[in-house]
């Protein structure tokens, strides 16, 4: 496996390349219409949209570092890995663009992850229950669970650097977990994942000059799903998915017709009126919050989540 001077590479190239790109493009992204409304501030205005372009550039120039060092033990399966996420942000990239209906964003990336169904192990080992045979259907349990987790990562979306510190926060659970099971092949996509999304949160935090869009978001949540698998940490990564699965089941109350944005946004607090359809919205309602609060309070949620899952990991 690649040396720690390599990882340390890898990440710092992905940054460099993201923090690089990010403001040569903001200008042009708005030259060509391409914005989205700030939602939660007043007056909404627009800010450049699809910054996940540049994550996913500096992403593949942090990999391909590491694939220079040549010390991954299953390169083939690898290159599957990385077909299903680059498919994953090519999804979202039509998607903001041409706003892509729910099925569709359902269907592609299952499609797209089905030739890495099949080249996963189908024996895998889970916690308290032991070596489980998935058998063939694995080639279908895997593709659906990287779809679930590509549009899971858009679940919680909306608020300045919300979903860019979820990734971050999940990227470096499973780099520790990784490590810990010195099962590494999962490093390869999380470590310039996570120099890429350090880098955009330094213009995606409050007040935001870039939105991810889902370029971004189903990149992101099918890379962690995808490096997830790699480690075999499989039941790791559903665990700390949670907040998105429990958003999920509360967009669902409303035919995933509801938005997690707030009703109006006065004197710099967020305000909710309407029926209980988000996490954020269970925020909103239950206390006067800032829009910086509001994010701090998800990201301390799932930093427990995931502080839960290595504690418990660690002491199996």
């Amino acid at each position: 496996m690649a040396d720690e001077f390599a990882y340390i590479g890898a990440f710092a190239i992905a940054f460099a390349m993201t923090f690089l790109i990010i403001p040569w493009m903001m200008p042009k992204l708005k030259a060509r219409g391409i914005v989205g409304r700030d939602l939660n501030k007043p007056g909404t205005p627009q800010v450049a949209e699809m910054g996940g372009i540049a994550v996913v550039i500096g992403f593949f120039a942090g990999v391909s570092l590491l694939l220079a060092v040549d010390g991954i033990t299953n390169v083939s399966l690898l290159n599957v890995s990385l077909a299903v996420v680059l498919g994953a942000a090519f999804i979202g990239m039509l998607d903001d663009l041409f706003e892509l209906r729910q099925r569709q964003k359902a269907f592609f990336p299952f499609l797209l992850a089905l030739p890495l169904g099949a080249a996963l192990e189908p024996t895998i080992n889970l916690p308290f229950i032991g070596d489980f045979d998935f058998g063939p259907l694995m080639i279908i349990a895997a593709p659906f669970a990287i779809t679930c987790a590509a549009n899971a990562g858009n679940m919680l979306e909306g608020f300045n650097g919300l979903g860019t510190g979820l990734g971050i926060i999940m990227s470096s659970t499973l780099v520790i977990l990784a490590f810990a099971h010195d099962d590494l092949d999962g490093v390869y996509l999380l470590i310039p994942l996570l120099g890429c999304l350090v880098a955009f949160m330094w213009f995606n935090k409050y007040p935001a000059k870039i939105f991810p869009g889902d370029t971004l978001m189903l990149f992101m949540g099918a890379t962690i799903a995808v490096a997830g698998m790699l480690s075999s940490l499989y039941i790791q990564t559903i665990i700390i998915f949670m907040p998105m699965i429990v958003e999920f089941f509360l967009k669902m109350r409303g035919k995933f017709r509801a938005e997690n944005y707030c009703s109006t946004a006065n004197n710099g607090h967020l305000e909710y009126h309407g029926r209980v359809e988000s996490l954020t919205h269970i925020i909103m309602r239950s206390m006067r919050v800032s829009e910086n609060g509001l994010v701090g309070m998800i990201l301390l949620i799932e930093a427990l989540a995931c502080a839960t899952v290595i504690i418990v990991d660690f002491s199996i």
